[in-house]
């Protein structure tokens, strides 16, 4: 019986470091997290705006802990991208599954001052290339409705409103016809 949704591929392999380029021609490296990260992430988020981090998490928060990051880089719930540039991790992705079978969930983290040069649309690009790979059909996302950037972005790659909760619209892409 299929499940909607997810397509299983055992093993999951290994998604490789790539270089992801902005429209512009900005470029960073997208790598497959580990646990080892979370002390880079979390500087990260010390160097996010309140409102930056308001609109990744709908929550006041500033980091994250051992056990979420965990569920995070567990190969078997998906897959969480750092971006770095040569030195630092300016942001994170992720393409996880919220539930044994149904659309996984995509999100993103990105440093202030890289926002607006193009790095969403890029790795948009490259979490939809990633969720394919690991066999997913469907994704999801949440925003909150005053959020521009990122309702363009998720229109940009032909994501459709699929309801709401007060303060957030969840987004739905079916990666089948796109």
């Amino acid at each position: 019986m299929a499940i909607p949704g997810l397509r299983l591929r055992l093993p999951p392999m290994p998604i490789a470091a790539e270089r992801i380029r902005t429209s512009a021609g900005t470029a960073l490296l997208a790598r497959e997290a580990t646990a080892d990260d979370l002390t880079a992430v979390n500087d990260l988020h010390n160097r996010c705006s309140a409102q930056t981090l308001l609109s990744r998490y709908h929550a006041g928060r500033n980091r994250l802990t051992v056990a979420e990051w965990d569920r995070m880089v567990d190969p078997a719930q998906g897959r969480t991208l750092v971006l770095t540039d040569p030195t630092e991790v300016v942001g994170y992705a992720n393409v996880l599954r919220t539930a044994p079978a149904g659309p996984a969930e995509v999100s993103l983290l990105l440093r202030d001052d890289w926002q607006g040069a193009g790095v969403g649309r890029a790795i948009g690009g490259h979490l939809i290339r990633v969720a394919r790979r690991l066999g997913f059909t469907d994704l999801v996302a949440w925003t909150e409705p005053d959020n521009v950037r990122a309702i363009a972005l998720l229109r940009g790659v032909g994501a459709r409103p699929d309801g709401h909760e007060p303060g957030v619209i969840c987004w739905a892409l079916d990666l089948n016809r796109c």
